[in-house]
């Protein structure tokens, strides 16, 4: 299979880059600058895919996995220039790649989507699936939302079109706040969140890459929560990457409102993520897809650990 992706130079991208190519298949890698990455067949330059959109070449591509996305907005960015930037990159940049991918004849195309499109957060003791009604709560996941509705207008039955819904990602070099809670159990240091007994959903970054992959095989077109684990609570997960440091990990009982305002403080919107609840039941696809996870968690933060 000819597979074109975007964004593949990204922490996602690069992943599914390389499972491709392990895989027999033939990758287009496409990112602003082209670079050469394991797996791929072909690399090409975009610049700005905003802008190069309608240029791009799909003759002789089977499918399109797209994770070109704008994630994170800078501490001193305009809010308004923030929001029109996820409305032109999360939004619409997927819709007119895609026009473009049917109009050339390409059967599958594939866009990284996020759980923020149904939900930041969830309910305590639940776990969200894809009957939930969604009630993004950012820009970014109402942008997401926005795509993927859109893109399940431009779907039939020679055009499978597949939004997949991802909870938070980690694997080898992850950033954001996992990356400060690996940070803090390389060190040893204790925390105290033993009595926020939350649940947060995660997926490995491989595992997300060969359900990406399965997602070009599919004849359903729709929209799917993937996931590759049972959520976990804070507190159970730093016992992991403590215990993974080869360390005994330290875990202060602090009522939760002793916790908040300092989390607060110290990780600003970033507390919810480690506090909160965002549990959500990729079921659905994992049996639509006949895809099961390679790596468990177990290895998979291993991995990530190992890769420092």
């Amino acid at each position: 299979m000819r597979i074109l992706v975007t964004g593949a130079n990204g922490f996602l991208g690069r992943a599914i880059t390389r499972a491709g190519g392990e895989a027999g298949h033939h990758v287009i890698a496409t990112s602003r600058q082209g670079v050469a990455l394991a797996g791929a067949s072909e690399m090409r330059a975009t610049g700005d895919l905003v802008e190069s959109a309608s240029s791009l070449d799909f003759s002789g591509v089977d499918a399109v996995v797209h994770c070109a996305a704008r994630v994170h907005v800078t501490a001193r960015e305009d809010p308004g220039a923030a929001q029109a930037a996820y409305d032109t990159h999360n939004a619409r940049l997927p819709v007119a790649l895609a026009q473009a991918a049917r109009d050339a004849g390409v059967r599958s195309f594939v866009q990284i989507s996020s759980v923020a499109a149904i939900a930041s957060a969830t309910p305590p003791g639940s776990a969200l699936d894809d009957s939930a009604e969604p009630a993004p709560a950012s820009p970014y996941g109402a942008a997401k939302l926005a795509a993927d509705r859109a893109l399940a207008d431009l779907a039939s039955d020679a055009f499978t079109v597949v939004s997949l819904r991802p909870p938070a990602i980690y694997g080898p070099r992850v950033g954001a706040w996992f990356a400060l809670l690996m940070r803090a159990a390389r060190a040893g240091l204790p925390l105290p969140i033993g009595a926020i007994d939350n649940r947060r959903s995660f997926a490995f970054v491989d595992n997300v890459a060969s359900a990406a992959l399965a997602a070009t095989r599919m004849v359903q077109s729709g929209a799917f929560i993937v996931s590759d684990s049972l959520p976990i609570s804070t507190a159970a997960l730093y016992r992991k990457l403590v215990g993974g440091h080869g360390k005994q990990a330290r875990i202060w009982r602090w009522p939760r409102p002793a916790i908040a305002v300092p989390a607060r403080l110290l990780l600003g919107d970033r507390a919810q993520s480690m506090l909160g609840n965002a549990a959500f039941d990729g079921h659905r696809f994992a049996a639509l897809a006949g895809w099961e996870p390679e790596v468990t968690m177990e290895e998979a933060l291993r991995l990530t650990i190992a890769a420092g």
